[in-house]
């Protein structure tokens, strides 16, 4: 028989009235046949009808049905099942199917309830209940989100409550416009698409989706929009040392883009976009702005705080862990911006096949999502979804808090019954049944008034915390108005003893650092002072004047150059400088001309650094670029290759020569 069956006739389907004014007009006098047919109604459903009305009280038509009868709970037990289930799962502890298989089953043996022999085999309920339970109560199996336990109990009423209070302490005395009310936030991009749905073949096993590469780069867009729906131009922040102007090549009109090593947002990037947030709103301290942002550190810093002071920002945050509740911009924004970043991304990667997505194509991809997903409908719904504006604290009902009740209210279901006693909880289901009471094993007890029925809350307790949170020395962080005195005070003083504590971290770390490097200095003396053999002995000269470190780094006396000296000579790039050893051909004004050597990497029969000429490597340079005027080299000698090898008789360690 199939799971849902569908009726092949209409009998049985006549309404209750159209029946009973048949079954009076034959009790009238006419027959059953005659009424039968005048009124379209089979004569044996009219018959079946008369002679039930004359023993009992009928309350519809057709046979009953027998599903009623082979049911294993009753209605009322279903229900109470149906809406613990529904609890857990608002708490955000929901239980699985198995699980919920074996809670009937222990609730059915808990209370004496016949179950079917399938059902204490296997340990747990049948399928075929598990289904229809589900439909029977508008019920099914969902895949959950996987939500942190701080998000989870830091949602409360408690400090949602500070929040609107603080909200409604400045609207109260700033008396916003919507136009000034904004929220400011920070979403990531990456150089990889997540890829969506396609269409393939049916009951193919692997189906798979280009995207740009496996290791994503990550651009840090900063948004910003107010209650009227109106949208700031973003703010890019890329992970480069240097900006450059073309990073932000086919962004949004107005975009501004910076840099850091990370690409992550800092306080010093914050500044900026609050001087580019001041330059788009024209706010100043006779038109001031709400700005409501998280409580990220970048946010919170004294630079930020002044230039709010002296713009007119009024700076409010939301409580940690609350962003997905009150924050407009993750409630109702971020998520189609990101479907719309993904959709040009993929789309990018379609047009140019074979390419790699690049940090330079960010900006055109955000363009394209940016003006789909920041929509005045979008904006508004979340300040309104958020309870913002229009000014709402009752915008959250009750079932929204339910996952931080395990940790923020007691539990009176579980509440000892004497001084002492503690409650026995079930942790876990046990998949045998426990042996019913003998006092009342003779009656089943699926009646929910019957006094010793058992509830599924009884056997599986809705959750509390029984150990209270352990306690830190790490300050608590809340909902705050940063602007106002008293908190920028308490700032500057968190300043200042961050500020202390980091410079005596680096007076201890150059204290050791000093002391190890004057221990590899002593070390590094005693190494050298040793003999050593070599296999072509090089006579030296007397080099204390070079190997002295005090003048190491000394004002060059390059006055006397002529033709023939050897120079060591400093190129600069964008990052670092370098240092090379030339030969002297020639001068022309401040000019000179030298041919360069390169140092041998590896190792060589002695221990000081080895150069050869470089073929066809000669340069010109200004004379004030010469850093030092090296003594005639010697030759390493004993072969015809060893012959172009040269080795000064001096100290070019602090040097760093390539």
């Amino acid at each position: 028989m199939p799971r849902t069956y569908r009726r092949k006739t209409s009998w049985g389907s006549t309404p209750l009235e159209e029946i009973e004014r048949a079954a009076s007009e034959v009790k009238g006098g006419k027959s059953i046949r005659s009424v039968a047919k005048e009124r379209q109604i089979d004569r044996s459903t009219v018959r079946r009808y008369i002679k039930k009305r004359d023993t009992q009280e009928v309350k519809s038509v057709g046979y009953s049905g027998t599903a009623s009868a082979k049911r294993v709970f009753s209605e009322e037990v279903e229900k109470e099942l149906a809406e613990h289930i529904k609890k857990l799962a608002e708490q955000f502890h929901g239980i699985s199917p198995k699980k919920c298989r074996e809670l009937a089953l222990e609730l059915a043996g808990r209370n004496n309830i016949p179950t079917p022999s399938n059902w204490t085999e296997k340990g747990l309920a049948g399928k075929e209940w598990f289904k229809n339970f589900l439909a029977r109560h508008h019920l099914s199996c969902r895949m959950p989100e996987a939500t942190s336990l701080g998000r989870a109990t830091a949602f409360n009423k408690t400090t949602v409550g500070e929040f609107f209070d603080n909200l409604a302490k400045v609207i109260d005395r700033y008396k916003f416009p919507p136009n000034m009310i904004f929220n400011v936030d920070e979403t990531g991009v990456t150089t990889v698409q997540t890829p969506k749905q396609v269409v393939a073949e049916k009951g193919k096993k692997q189906v798979g989706s280009i995207t740009s590469a496996e290791r994503v780069e990550l651009v840090t867009v900063v948004c910003a929009v107010n209650a009227t729906g109106n949208a700031v131009p973003p703010m890019f922040i890329f992970p480069r040392v240097r900006y450059k102007d073309h990073f932000i090549a086919g962004a949004p009109p107005g975009s501004i883009g910076t840099t850091t090593r990370s690409g992550w947002i800092s306080e010093d990037v914050f500044v900026v976009f609050l001087e580019h947030l001041v330059q788009q709103t024209k706010c100043s301290p006779d038109l001031p702005l709400l700005l409501i942002m998280d409580n990220h550190e970048a946010h919170i810093s004294l630079k930020a705080l002044d230039i709010a002071k002296t713009s007119g920002i009024v700076m409010l945050t939301i409580p940690p862990h609350t962003s997905h509740r009150l924050q407009p911009l993750d409630k109702c924004v971020y998520g189609p911006f990101k479907t719309y970043y993904n959709r040009a991304l993929d789309g990018w990667m379609r047009s140019n096949p074979g390419k790699t997505a690049s940090i330079y194509q960010i900006a055109g991809c955000v363009n394209d999502a940016f003006m789909s997903a920041m929509t005045p409908r979008n904006i508004s719904s979340g300040f309104r979804a958020t309870g913002i504006f229009p000014y709402n604290r009752d915008i959250f009902s009750d079932a929204e808090f339910e996952p931080s009740m395990v940790s923020d209210r007691p539990n009176l279901e579980q509440q000892p019954a004497a001084e002492g006693v503690a409650p026995v909880v079930s942790a876990s289901l046990s998949a045998e049944l426990p042996s019913p009471d003998p006092v009342h094993a003779c009656g089943s007890r699926s009646d929910p008034n019957h006094a010793r029925y058992v509830s599924p809350t009884d056997i599986l307790p809705l959750l509390k915390s029984q150990q209270p949170r352990k306690q830190t020395n790490r300050k608590r962080v809340k909902t705050r108005i940063l602007t106002d005195t008293p908190e920028k005070q308490a700032i500057e003083r968190h300043h200042e003893e961050r500020t202390n504590k980091l410079k005596g971290k680096k007076e201890i770390i150059h204290k050791k650092q000093g002391m190890w490097k004057r221990k590899q200095t002593q070390t590094k003396i005693a190494v050298e002072s040793s003999s050593e053999e070599s296999d072509v002995p090089i006579p030296f000269e007397d080099t204390s004047e070079y190997e002295s470190s005090s003048d190491e780094r000394s004002e060059p006396d390059v006055s006397d150059l002529v033709v023939g000296d050897f120079v060591i000579v400093r190129f600069a790039s964008k990052s670092r400088s370098h240092h090379y050893i030339g030969l002297v051909d020639s001068f022309a004004d401040n000019e000179v001309s030298a041919r360069f050597l390169r140092r041998i990497r590896g190792i060589t029969s002695s221990k000081k650094p080895t150069f050869v000429f470089k073929e066809n490597d000669e340069a010109s340079f200004p004379r004030k670029d010469v850093l030092k005027k090296l003594p005639q080299p010697q030759q390493a000698g004993g072969t015809a290759r060893r012959e172009q090898q040269f080795i000064f008789p001096c100290n070019l360690d602090h040097w760093n020569i390539e």
